[in-house]
């Protein structure tokens, strides 16, 4: 199948009868001049560019995994890959799928779309951003004027993802007035992200933010700590302009040796609240009065479960480790700590409050955000899991189990599902469906399922699932700030 583009033809690979498009610039190489900057229009192509293959990933920690996948990095990085069924006289609801990997990893090439084509009807698009010290370091203060974007340049990335996709998608059959993005994680924190910028306005129909939210924000003194932490790491603290020099693969190894332990790489980079790209106060501006897409957002019980389990440093209850997580908000998430473990067991307490104050507070905020403007929201809480209970991204174990499943074995796979949750995973993957399709989870699968909006009602996903109305607040959930801080500016 060949496709006209604004950019030039593309053609894509045939698997049976679903067309896989891989690897189609939507904008120019971020490499040599582009380093650091906004992005640019994809340079046009005179020939039919084969798009068979994934294309160039961004730069990022070296992986066995993306070794054995044949995936190659790179500055010229700005791609997607399409799925579809063709060109048809009805365009088809878009699902934009932004990959997660705490601004550090991942890439658009670890989706297939191939069920929501055949399975679902959909045009289904996943994208590269650039991520790291490529996509997120805050250069403006350093660079001088014209790197004033740098913070944000992977957020500015999906935007142009996004216009290329209401250019370009109804050539692929998708209708440019449906679309869904959806991410799990930074994809979702992404997602919430979007919301902050009017650059993104009208640009997506819906979304669907799982285990995300606007909490990955960070104001300028502390993007600039990790600008210093990794300059120091470069040994360029008095020539900032070898940024623009050195090969990538150097600024990435900077970059692990800064970010080495979970505490710190988790918040190492993240959105950029400069006051042009992002609000100075973001959540100030979602609670303005106008219209914006409806929302699915929700967390699961226990989001920290895997990262303790991961990471000696997170075994044991230590303030030192929750500075590095929070911030200025360490003082009282310790506190918060404290007050759980005189009601349940203290390993029971430090994951509830690391789960609490990195993920559930934070989506409670957007939504209560997105709600008091008067914008359809519906919450959920995932409380079925594995071995580890309901960890971070269950939920999408659960949402692209095939179906009929697997045979199953016991495994030591936090995200294996066992036999006794298929239903529920069939019951949300269709709630999902209806919200990219029609925009609202209700379709009778699940019990019926109120707005946020409505005493705070939450879907409790289960084996038996429910809704709760006014469900019990987070301790400290009033002393999160609208950006995230550092609570000193070296160390």
């Amino acid at each position: 199948m060949i496709v006209h583009t604004e950019s030039g033809k593309v053609r894509g690979m045939d698997c049976k009868g679903i067309y896989a498009f891989r690897g189609i610039p939507y904008a120019a190489s971020t490499g040599g001049q582009g380093r650091f900057k906004p992005p640019e229009p994809a340079i046009p192509w005179s020939d039919i560019r084969e798009c068979s293959h994934p294309g160039f990933i961004a730069p990022q920690r070296k992986d066995e995994h993306l070794q054995a996948q044949g995936l190659v990095q790179s500055e010229d990085c700005l791609n997607l890959n399409v799925w579809t069924s063709g060109a048809v006289d009805q365009l088809k609801p878009v699902l934009l799928s932004i990959h997660g990997g705490g601004f550090t990893t991942g890439t658009g090439a670890d989706s297939d779309g191939s069920r929501y084509v055949v399975e679902d009807g959909l045009v289904y698009v996943s994208i590269n951003y650039r991520l790291g010290v490529l996509g997120f370091m805050h250069l403006g203060d350093i660079l001088g004027e014209g790197y004033n974007t740098s913070g944000n340049n992977g957020m500015l990335d999906i935007v142009f993802a996004l216009q290329w996709v209401q250019r370009n998608i109804s050539a692929f059959g998708g209708d440019p007035s449906q679309v869904t993005i959806m991410g799990a994680s930074a994809g979702a924190k992404c997602i919430a992200t979007l919301y902050t910028m009017k650059r993104a306005h009208g640009l997506f129909n819906r979304a669907i933010a799982q285990s995300g939210a606007t909490q990955a924000i960070r104001d300028t003194d502390t993007a600039h700590v990790t600008t210093h932490r990794i300059m120091e790491q470069l040994d360029i603290l008095n020539d900032p302009t070898q940024l623009l020099e050195l090969p990538f693969e150097q600024l990435i190894e900077a970059q692990c040796a800064v970010g080495s332990d979970t505490s710190r790489s988790l918040h190492m980079f993240g959105p950029v609240a400069d006051g042009s790209v992002i609000p100075l106060q973001p959540m100030t501006y979602l609670t303005a009065h106008d219209k914006k897409p409806p929302l699915l957002i929700g967390t699961n019980e226990d989001e920290s479960a895997i990262f303790i389990h991961n990471d000696r440093a997170l075994q044991s209850p230590d303030p030192a480790v929750l500075e590095h997580f929070f911030g200025l908000n360490a003082a009282v998430v310790w506190e918060t700590y404290q007050s759980y473990s005189s009601k349940m067991p203290a390993e029971k307490a430090w994951s509830t409050v690391l789960t609490e104050h990195l993920y559930t507070i934070g989506a409670i905020q957007f939504a209560e955000a997105l709600s008091a403007a008067g914008n359809p929201v519906w919450m959920y809480q995932l409380r079925s899991g594995g071995v580890l209970g309901a960890t971070h991204g269950y939920e999408g174990s659960l949402i692209q189990l095939s179906d009929p499943p697997p045979v199953f074995r016991a495994s030591d796979d936090p995200h294996s599902v066992p036999p006794e949750q298929y239903e529920l995973a069939r019951n949300m993957r269709k709630s999902w469906l209806s919200f990219i399709q029609e925009g609202d989870p209700n379709e009778n699968s699940l019990p019926e399922w109120p707005m946020y909006l409505h005493y705070r009602s939450t879907m409790l996903l289960d084996e038996v699932s429910y809704v709760q109305v006014n469900p019990p607040l987070p301790l400290g959930i009033g002393i999160h700030h609208q950006v995230w801080r550092m609570s000193h500016v070296t160390d």
